[in-house]
């Protein structure tokens, strides 16, 4: 005979009866009427299709089922109790490790959200990696990834939480004697060659001309650093660009590539009290434009 699911809610009732031996002296224990015990031990033993009890005229006696419920439901009892004591009142505490990789860029604009996320969860330690390449989620070498792409992979989980814009910028006091040069003369300042698919390398090529003097730079970073020093005009990320006074603005912004900053994350780690944490203070804190972060 099919069996039919257990409620939790009968479990103390069974143990009560079992414990006490009689229906009124566990309906005193649980503070119920003996007609409620009655119903929920005839419930479970109709679920069960056996008996748990002998009705006997001096109580009520386990048979060899009710012995075998009774000690199984003492140690779910125990465990639940030992969750109860472990667990209890620390639903709010969020703490533990939680490593996020990002690009040396991304985590120069992001410094901002990643202290406040500190201020606010103190517990949690953070373990910030900054990498070009695209680590490897599946094999847990970080939580959560903060990229730029297109085309996030199809097996991880994630959101857009923003634009990626772009546009051509030079310090401003190269600018003043550069501008009034003939455009092949301006030297330029690119991206490594094998970032070529990149937004930032993308526009670099619509707007330089083929015979201008180059210098490549294997790092977004290094690239922003060359620029500042007075040395040319690259494209970056407004994101970037824009925390630094020094720079200024000398092509239109463009985010004709489609490019979004997106959170990832493999999706059974989701479910981490942590990671969930993350995704919802960074979508709420990060400027959907990418503008800069107070």
């Amino acid at each position: 005979m099919k069996t039919q699911p257990l409620e939790w809610s009968d479990i103390p009732f069974v143990l009560a009866v079992c414990e006490a031996g009689s229906l009124s002296a566990a309906a005193r224990n649980l503070g119920v009427n003996h007609s409620t015990v009655f119903r929920r031990i005839e419930g479970v033993e109709a679920r069960l299709g056996v008996r748990l009890f002998e009705r006997l005229s001096q109580g009520y006696v386990m048979t060899p089922a009710g012995e075998l419920f009774f000690q199984q439901a003492q140690e779910l009892r125990d465990g639940l109790n030992s969750i109860q004591r472990e667990l209890g009142g620390q639903d709010l505490r969020l703490e533990g490790t939680l490593s996020i990789t990002t690009t040396d860029s991304l985590l120069q604009y992001l410094t901002p959200v990643f202290s406040r996320f500190q201020d606010k969860y103190p517990e949690i330690e953070l373990r910030l990696l900054s990498e070009a390449r695209s680590l490897d989620l599946m094999q847990r070498d970080a939580d959560i990834a903060i990229r730029p792409t297109l085309n996030p992979p199809e097996h991880w989980s994630g959101r857009q939480v923003g634009t990626v814009i772009c546009a051509a910028y030079a310090q401003s006091d190269y600018w003043k004697s550069a501008k009034s040069l003939q455009e092949d003369e301006r030297r330029w300042v690119c991206l490594d060659y094998d970032l070529d698919q990149s937004p930032m390398s993308k526009l670099t090529q619509s707007l330089k001309s083929d015979v201008a003097n180059t210098t490549v730079v294997n790092t977004v970073i290094g690239v922003l650093d060359y620029v500042r020093s007075g040395s040319g005009v690259a494209v970056l990320p407004s994101y970037l660009a824009e925390m630094y006074p020094d720079l200024v603005q000398v092509s239109d912004k463009d985010d004709s590539q489609n490019w979004g900053l997106w959170l990832l994350s493999y999706p059974d780690l989701r479910r981490s009290a942590r990671v969930h944490a993350f995704f919802e203070f960074a979508n709420a804190n990060i400027p959907k434009d990418l503008s800069p972060i107070a």
